[in-house]
């Protein structure tokens, strides 16, 4: 049985149309149905964190950091935080070795 490469080339573009249409079909349902749906899920999720208690733990830990930098900062003298990270050494760049 030979094909025809007129009906061949015919039932080849019907399925390109056929699948972009199918295509564009799925993005715009994804977006109408499941993108918010999934977007109130991490809102749920992000306001019930204080009963995740590995991300209490967490945020304990940061808040602690963030006191003791603040606290460190705060001992300083006006205009010394830029000595600490370390603006006070004459950058180099790579081809200048010694």
């Amino acid at each position: 049985m030979p094909f025809d490469p007129e009906k061949l080339a015919e039932f080849l573009i019907t399925l390109l149309i056929t699948s972009s249409i199918m295509l564009v079909a799925a993005a715009v349902a994804w977006r109408i149905a499941v993108k918010p749906t999934m977007r109130a899920f991490l809102e749920h999720r992000g306001a019930r964190a204080g009963d995740d208690p590995v991300l209490s733990r967490r945020m304990t830990e940061l808040e602690e950091e963030l006191r003791a930098v603040k606290e460190r900062l705060a001992a300083l003298p006006e205009g010394a935080p830029t000595r600490l990270l370390g603006a006070d050494v004459p950058w180099r760049g790579t081809k200048e070795k010694g």
